[in-house]
């Protein structure tokens, strides 16, 4: 979406430098300079607050029938321009290990702060992808109505026999072969000195009852970005194991939940600030 925005300011640009002839003023280089600023702010403006108003008009209440290639491309896209602006850099390592695109697994990792799930969503955009979250984030303006028509789902975990409503309802997304699904099995932001909240097993039900693959994944750095604007960040999001389907059904959800604990908790960065890069 930033290269369709950049092209259609340039496009712009060069019509209205031609269209007023101010191609034949001595200064025409830094006068198209500026006409380009301009419409790259306009078109940037265009699109989020179209956007915006766009959002207004769902229902953030109801949820999506079925994940959308579409809205999931919009997320992706925002995303993007979002860590740019926000002036995030996004280090990977370990994707060569990440399933095909096309193929279904579920994602875990750890939870630090509100860039995890877009730091996530930008390394795995080539995959469909989905995220289990808490209920509040539905009412994100704007970001709420784009997780909610992309099919986010949202989970009670006060709620035993809701919260199973929406494991069933992601195995059977991932059995289905519809989407990809990322849940933080922490089960909340980690807000603690302590490096890794404890796991609910009950989050690796999805994998043991879909029989699909486990991508772990270990994020470090996000906590960092909100107090560092406009400063740079750098996030470091690590694809540590992809756990098979064959060995998921031999290790059980308390298995993979012990397993994958001990990989993110030795992958991460444990609160320092200045990491190297991988």
């Amino acid at each position: 979406m930033i290269f369709i925005l950049t092209a259609l300011g340039v496009i712009c640009a060069v019509a209205t430098q031609i269209l007023f002839k101010w191609y034949t003023s001595p200064w025409h280089i830094l006068v198209f300079a500026g006409i380009l600023l301009a419409w790259l702010i306009i078109w940037q403006l265009i699109y989020w607050v179209g956007l915006f108003l766009w959002s207004l008009t769902v229902d953030k209440k109801k949820e999506s029938d079925k994940p959308s290639k579409f809205y999931k491309w919009i997320f992706v896209e925002s995303v993007r321009m979002a860590l740019f602006f926000l002036n995030v850099h996004v280090h990977t390592e370990g994707t060569e290990k990440l399933p095909k695109p096309g193929e279904r697994f579920l994602v875990v990792g750890n939870h630090l702060s509100n860039y995890d799930p877009m730091s996530v969503m930008y390394v795995l955009r080539k995959h469909m992808l989905i995220f289990v979250s808490k209920p509040e984030n539905f009412n994100i303006p704007l970001t709420g109505a784009i997780m909610r028509k992309t099919g986010f789902m949202a989970i009670d975990r006060d709620n035993v026999k809701n919260a199973l409503v929406t494991i069933n309802k992601a195995a059977d997304y991932i059995k289905n072969d519809e989407t990809s699904v990322f849940i933080f099995p922490e089960g909340t932001r980690n807000r603690t000195d302590a490096p890794l909240l404890e796991f609910k097993n009950g989050a690796f039900k999805i994998a043991t009852k879909a029989e699909c693959p486990v991508v772990i994944v270990a994020i470090s750095g996000t906590e960092f970005v909100k107090k560092r604007i406009p400063r740079r960040s750098d996030v470091y999001v690590k694809i540590v194991d992809v756990v098979p389907a064959q060995k998921v059904t031999e290790l059980k959800t308390a298995g993979l939940s012990e397993h994958a604990y001990k990989l993110i908790y030795d992958n991460i960065t444990h609160g320092k600030e200045n990491v190297k890069e991988s």
